[in-house]
């Protein structure tokens, strides 16, 4: 693909008044239509640019014009803001926007009205990379963040730079710290946390690739691609508030069902906020949150000597196997 063309901005002139500002918010529609718009929307990218590589980023807007054009009238709702692609810096060793990065936001866009009703005062995100994601949240959540303040870290200092530069073009701030996930911030932040993001390094790797400098840090997850996920897990169970949520993307390969269990036992309930297969890799979007319900079970499956029940980690299981090609389901039964 020639890399003048600029993919996102000609298939926006398609509509008239049609802002990269917004992204149309895919689980708002049937997952049938979903699942077709989605397939039309791949064949169209591959029958412009054949076997040239284009910008993954083109299928939600893409997605959008072909709700107006397949669904006109429909009482389809917007999405509100998010970062636009074309205002995220660069840098050869950071990581850019792609499906993993787009389905957090979506992730977060599908719940932000949950988010709302949360009032998070202090939000987080471990490996903010680019600053896509965590420019996406302060500009999806806005005003109605009621002054909610929001940190960044990235062991990468490439990121941090770029992250600055990608707030500063869309106007928003949040504080940018170059450390190791959260070195030196977990007594400092402990417990006070009311909304964590993470997007870590999940692809399976061996192990002398994980925690290497520059952009290999942004993928590098060792074997089974759980090395730094587990290495996240306690230090996010330090950093959440007693209400706080955690949103993490994770990959099949990641053993999604065992994170959960992992984390039930630590009094955790978990939900699929949103599931994405692409040609190279099936995504997660898992949201935990403490449930106290979760805690005393575990608790007294402890005290009475037996294994901690396993039916919600077995429904997780069959969930990752169900899932369609593009939906989101819940993991238990809360209404979080």
């Amino acid at each position: 693909m020639d890399e003048n063309v600029n993919f996102q901005e000609k298939a926006a002139s398609a509509i008239p008044h049609f802002s990269i500002n917004y992204r149309f918010n895919v689980n708002l529609i049937p997952t049938s239509w979903s699942n077709c718009l989605f397939d039309l929307s791949v064949s169209i990218c591959f029958q412009v640019f054949g076997g040239q590589k284009f910008d993954a980023g083109c299928f939600h807007d893409l997605n959008m014009i072909l709700v107006f054009i397949v669904m006109p009238g429909n009482s389809v709702e917007m999405s509100y803001k998010i970062a636009q692609i074309r205002l995220v810096s660069s840098h050869p060793e950071v990581y850019e926007p792609c499906d993993d990065s787009f389905a957090l936001v979506d992730a977060l866009l599908s719940d932000r009205n949950n988010l709302l009703e949360l009032k998070p005062m202090l939000c987080m995100e471990v490996g903010c990379g680019s600053g896509y994601v965590i420019t996406s949240l302060m500009l999806m959540l806005g005003e109605e963040a009621n002054g909610a303040q929001f940190i960044a870290t990235d062991i990468n200092h490439h990121a941090i730079r770029v992250t600055q530069e990608t707030m500063e073009a869309h106007g928003v701030y949040a504080e940018l710290i170059n450390t190791d996930v959260a070195s030196g911030l977990e007594n400092r932040l402990a417990g006070s946390v009311d909304l964590l993001v993470v997007n870590p390094p999940y692809v399976p790797t061996p192990e002398d690739e994980v925690g290497r400098e520059g952009i290999a840090s942004a993928w590098a997850g060792g074997e089974n691609g759980r090395s730094v996920i587990d290495k996240i897990l306690p230090v996010a169970e330090k950093l959440l508030s007693k209400r706080g949520w955690l949103y993490m993307v994770t990959l099949t390969a990641n053993n999604p069902s065992q994170i959960c269990r992992q984390m039930m036992k630590k009094g955790y309930a978990s939900k699929i906020v949103v599931q994405r297969s692409t040609v190279e890799e099936s995504l997660h979007i898992i949201k935990f949150w403490k449930d106290n319900d979760i805690e005393a079970d575990t608790n007294d499956a402890i005290t009475n000597s037996k294994a901690v029940p396993l039916g919600i980690v077995d429904s997780v299981r069959l969930q990752i196997q169900r899932l369609s090609f593009w939906g989101s389901s819940d993991i238990n039964t809360s209404t979080n």
